[in-house]
This record gives C-alpha cells, sequence and structure tokens, in this order.
C-alpha cells in the first residue's frame, strides 16, 4: 500500500509508485480517523526512539513568533472571533 494526499487536486505520494503499476488503474480510498495504523507500535517505537525535544539557539522563539503570526492572521480574517 502506497499513501497519497490530495492537494489542490492532485494526488502526491509519499514515495515513488512501482513501476510495474505504470498503466494501471487505481482506486483512492480516503483515510478516516477511525481507520487503523497497522504499523503503529512501530511508529511510536521509532518516535520514542528519536529521544526529547531538542531545539536549536532561538528556535523556541521562532516557533512562537510564527504561532503568533498565524494566530493575528487567523483573527484578521475572522473579525468575529477576535
Amino acid at each position: 500500500m502506497i499513501r497519497a494526499v490530495v492537494h489542490r487536486g492532485r494526488v502526491e505520494t509519499s514515495e515513488p509508485l512501482p513501476e510495474e503499476w505504470e498503466g494501471l488503474e487505481v482506486q483512492l480510498v480516503p483515510l478516516t480517523p477511525d481507520d487503523p495504523v497497522p504499523n503503529l507500535e512501530e511508529l511510536l517505537a521509532a518516535h520514542e526512539a528519536l529521544g526529547p525535544m531538542e531545539y536549536e539557539p532561538g528556535e523556541r522563539e521562532q516557533i512562537a513568533a510564527a504561532l503568533a503570526e498565524q494566530k493575528r492572521m487567523g483573527r484578521a480574517d475572522h473579525p468575529s472571533t477576535s
């Protein structure tokens, strides 16, 4: 199985398609939050093995500024939520 996302009306795959798929018709079926992730335990173990999050100097401030800007832009687009 190859995962993909639909972005602006185009399908973008997470990895290259196998050559033997060339010319085949495929069926796209959307995933929902209720769909099981077959390798969830493996993914969680890999995530845990990465260890704690580490920030470069100034990175926390950059993230906070970017989030504040997104919040400001959202409020500008929707004044009733201010």
